[in-house]
């Protein structure tokens, strides 16, 4: 059993510690390292004093009562050696060695994982574009990852359960630790639906630089970030920073420059972050290893059926006063979410004359638009 031994390493060189795989490169079984002792330990060579007066009074207890509480907690703790910890996270920098696991994270080998972060602070326009992008990309097979913070975090967490979808919460506190408990629901479905995640033992607390600490595991568990509004000081400009250094994408979604949650996301377009204005503009990225075009056919024949169970209870009134042009557009609508450039061309109709008739669908309530001009039929449930 070499969690008890993982735990040790973890507790004795701190948290975030880039260390982790020197010792996995050199020793192929981490009990071998704790038995080498000091001699050993400073002929690898990477080790400050201080580091090698911690590995050295460090004792197992600590860690065997780490290891205890986790199991009362039913708690799964996952080293870097387990088949079952992430690939992506391995490869970064300074991969946690431990991370401890409310749910599942199995098939965060399997699927293309993506992070959506933002301000705390966000506006209707912010929750709404967090919600949808996450239900989507979590239609299309996409684990979604975030921090389960107020804001941007929960809208998306929030969009990919809607979608019945995985998501994965990294926090930046022990799992036990009753920190945001508003959030605790919301903690629990993600638990059954993806997992709770963190670096940190069950109880411990929260504190400003955990929170950077933290960062670095979503970014480092996602092929990509999305940033959906950000401030000029915003934490998750941390988080893309972190994305940058591990060689993963970073997207953003376009805000109101007048905004005040929109400098840092206008600063990283400058930067050269990509926009994107959709689900798909982000998936076609991966293209060489995501077969987009069959997922996409297979989630936009489910959306016609479920936009066909939509439109049952639709006024019938509001269809017959509709003009002409509206009728068309309306039945291309119903077909799926549509941009406006190919609504344009599948009805023929000028991009003037499309405006007049959306405006009129959705004061009837029919239709309703989506940031970057799409549009599709509206709820009525």
């Amino acid at each position: 059993m070499n969690e008890i031994y993982w735990i040790w390493l973890q507790q004795s060189l701190n948290y975030g510690n880039n260390k982790i795989r020197t010792v996995k490169l050199l020793y192929k079984n981490i009990q071998d390292f704790y038995n080498a002792g000091e001699h050993e330990w400073k002929l690898c060579g990477c080790f400050a004093n201080k580091e090698i007066s911690s590995l050295k009074f460090e004792n197992l207890e600590k860690a065997k009562r780490i290891l205890d509480r986790c199991s009362v907690l039913n708690y799964k703790v996952i080293t870097i050696e387990n088949e079952n910890y992430p690939e992506l996270l391995k490869n970064i920098v300074n991969p946690p060695c431990v991370l401890y696991v409310k749910g599942d994270v199995s098939n965060l080998n399997k699927k293309i994982c993506i992070s959506i972060v933002g301000t705390r602070n966000a506006t209707s326009y912010g929750t709404e574009i967090a919600n949808e992008l996450a239900y989507k990309l979590s239609k299309l097979g996409v684990i979604i990852i975030s921090g389960c913070a107020i804001g941007i975090d929960k809208s998306a967490h929030f969009g990919a359960l809607d979608a019945k979808g995985e998501t994965i919460a990294v926090l930046a506190c022990g799992l036990n630790y009753p920190y945001l408990m508003g959030h605790y629901n919301l903690r629990e479905k993600i638990s059954r639906n993806g997992a709770l995640v963190s670096e940190f033992p069950p109880d411990f607390r929260a504190s400003e630089l955990n929170f950077v600490i933290r960062n670095r595991i979503i970014s480092g568990l996602s092929l990509g970030t999305v940033v959906i509004e950000a401030g000029e000081k915003s934490g998750s400009l941390i988080t893309t920073s972190f994305a940058v250094d591990q060689n993963r994408d970073v997207f953003v979604v376009p805000v109101d420059m007048r905004s005040p949650v929109s400098k840092g996301s206008i600063n990283l377009i400058r930067d050269g972050a990509k926009v994107i204005t959709c689900a798909e503009d982000i998936l076609y990225e991966y293209k060489n290893i995501y077969n987009f075009e069959k997922t996409k056919r297979n989630f936009y024949s489910n959306e016609k059926i479920n936009n066909n169970l939509k439109t049952k209870n639709i006024n019938l009134e509001s269809l017959v006063n509709l003009s002409e042009n509206s009728k068309v557009v309306y039945e291309e609508i119903k077909k799926k979410k549509i941009h406006i450039n190919e609504l344009s061309l599948n009805t023929n109709i000028k991009i003037r004359e499309l405006l007049t008739s959306i405006t009129e669908l959705e004061l009837s309530g029919l239709i309703q638009s989506y940031p970057g001009r799409f549009y599709d039929i509206k709820n009525v449930f």
